[in-house]
């Protein structure tokens, strides 16, 4: 069974992943739907359902857990007990025995035990702690004398800062609220998500555990996103980034002015099946293995036009070369020429002026 830390995490649990399905699953619909696409609707759990159990007043489990909380007679076997009465037709919800419940989440049934929810949720200060700082003599500790007064003619054996308010906000809605905060942030935000998958439970190295791992990629909808996305249009490129791209594949025929056509001359000139891509208002949509068959054609061309400047780079060189090495046969033929003269005459010379 969880307890009241578990019953936090697993809700931001919730959150962080109708995070994922919005920017996975729902923005990419509506942005087909806004560029003029016509797809499937897209099948994915969606865990609003499960979100609202735990946030939606004025029955959630937050919100009855806090009225509970400030009833000073409650514990947590009234507080389960409000849960069987108010939650039990929630399908997400399931009274079990002991006080316990459970809740599906999209990872699959968790189960928990109400046993410490009301004080922890509380966050009491204790009466003995109370009393240490009411005998401190520190200026800022003293602004707080009213509230211990207060304190002490209830009798109360602990305390709460938030006394002061008549509906004090316990430590789940506190937590909710600052979820809420950081998932603005990431809402504003370009998310990259990066899923963690246990390879076995022993953690061990070498130990590979096949349903572990599939279950884990089923739990956190990695085979969803899979489905998904094979069913539909994963590559999507703009009509000016992909006539940048692939316009010279059209050489030998009219290429068009405008990327709109650009686009759709290329996918007709390497018959593309027209099944396979949409064209939108402003980008191409493809699916899946499409834009491999054109970017194998694009390497291919251009392999072809490398093989070729380097046939003519190579004829070039070696055309420079023997042009070159001609040039320095008939300078080096001139140069020895000329010494051979040079040696010639000077002989001549000598042999003239001893004999005559």
């Amino acid at each position: 069974k969880n307890n009241f830390e578990q019953f936090c995490i697993n809700y931001a649990n919730e959150r962080l992943q109708q995070h994922f399905n919005r920017h996975l699953f729902k923005l990419e619909q509506e942005d087909c739907e806004s560029d003029g696409i016509v797809c499937t609707e897209l099948d994915f759990e969606d865990n609003q359902e499960c979100l609202d159990l735990f946030e939606k007043k004025p029955l959630s489990l937050f919100s009855l857990l806090d009225e509970e909380s400030n009833l000073t007679e409650a514990s947590d076997l009234t507080f389960s007990n409000k849960l069987k009465n108010l939650l039990d037709a929630n399908h997400c919800f399931k009274v079990e025995r002991g006080g316990a419940f459970s809740v599906r989440h999209y990872a699959g049934e968790v189960l928990y035990d109400t046993n410490g929810f009301i004080e922890k949720n509380r966050d009491m200060l204790s009466s003995n702690s109370i009393q240490l700082i009411s005998s401190c003599n520190c200026e800022l500790l003293n602004l707080f004398s009213e509230v211990f007064n207060q304190s002490e003619e209830h009798g109360n054996s602990t305390f709460h800062f938030d006394a002061l308010y008549s509906q004090k906000r316990g430590v789940g809605t506190n937590f909710k609220d600052q979820l809420f905060k950081l998932m603005h942030q990431l809402e504003s935000s370009t998310p990259h998500f990066i899923r963690c998958i246990k390879p076995n439970t022993r953690k061990h190295p070498g130990i590979y555990d096949n349903e572990l791992v599939l279950q884990q990629l089923r739990s956190c909808g990695v085979l969803d996103a899979v489905r998904i996305s094979r069913a539909g249009y994963p590559t999507r490129m703009n009509h000016q980034e992909f006539s940048r791209r692939y316009e010279f594949l059209l050489f030998g025929t009219d290429v068009p002015r405008d990327p709109l056509s650009t686009s759709v001359a290329v996918l007709q000139k390497f018959n593309i099946p027209s099944e396979m891509y949409q064209v939108g208002y402003t980008k191409l949509y493809l699916r899946a293995g499409q834009i491999g068959a054109l970017e194998d054609k694009r390497k291919q061309f251009l392999q072809g036009t490398l093989r070729i400047q380097k046939c003519f780079r190579g004829h070039q060189a070696r055309s420079y070369f023997c042009e070159f090495k001609n040039g320095a046969t008939i300078l080096q033929s001139f140069i020895l020429w000329r010494n051979y003269k040079k040696e010639t005459w000077s002989f001549d010379e000598i042999f003239h002026n001893h004999l005559f």
